[in-house]
């Protein structure tokens, strides 16, 4: 995760009037409820693609009647990002951020424990660069009518 100025007054203005880990967690809920499409399934693999910017894919990994949890990340020409994996609680209207990395994933999946001390404020500032990318995104122009899926190329080596 890149530490930008603009990330970094953004987690000082919630910080600034006080809104709690259960806030972000409902407002992400309402940015994913305008990003995410209606109808998705377990494995489903989706693009949002608009002209001259990153294509942003999205693989819904899980998906249950009270839960969703989706990974997404950026496509570059020459690169992608690091995969943010979501967990959408729709019954609760919350959505968090789980992991944003492959080390974390895997860390955690391998038994590896985190430092409770620290607990809280790792959740804080990943949930808060969560909000800031998702405004990002819809800022952008990414939302519900952008997806598509991919197009898959044919394998031609003999």
């Amino acid at each position: 995760m890149i530490l930008t100025e603009q990330y970094l007054s953004h987690r000082q203005y919630v910080r600034r009037h006080n809104i709690s880990l259960m806030q972000l967690h409902e407002f992400n809920h309402r940015l994913m409820d305008q990003l995410l499409p209606q109808s998705l399934y377990q494995g489903q693999i989706l693009h949002s693609l608009l002209p001259d910017k990153p294509v942003l894919k999205m693989l819904c990994t899980e998906r249950f009647k009270y839960t969703t949890e989706v990974s997404m990340q950026l496509l570059f020409p020459y690169s992608q990002s690091d995969e943010l994996v979501i967990r959408v609680y729709h019954d609760a209207g919350l959505a968090e951020l789980t992991h944003a990395n492959e080390f974390e994933r895997q860390y955690r999946a391998l038994g590896g424990r985190v430092d409770a001390a620290n607990q809280a404020s790792l959740r804080y500032s990943q949930n808060c660069f969560l909000n800031k990318w998702l405004i990002f995104l819809l800022e952008k122009g990414h939302g519900k009518s952008n997806w598509q899926s991919p197009v898959v190329q044919p394998d031609l080596t003999p």
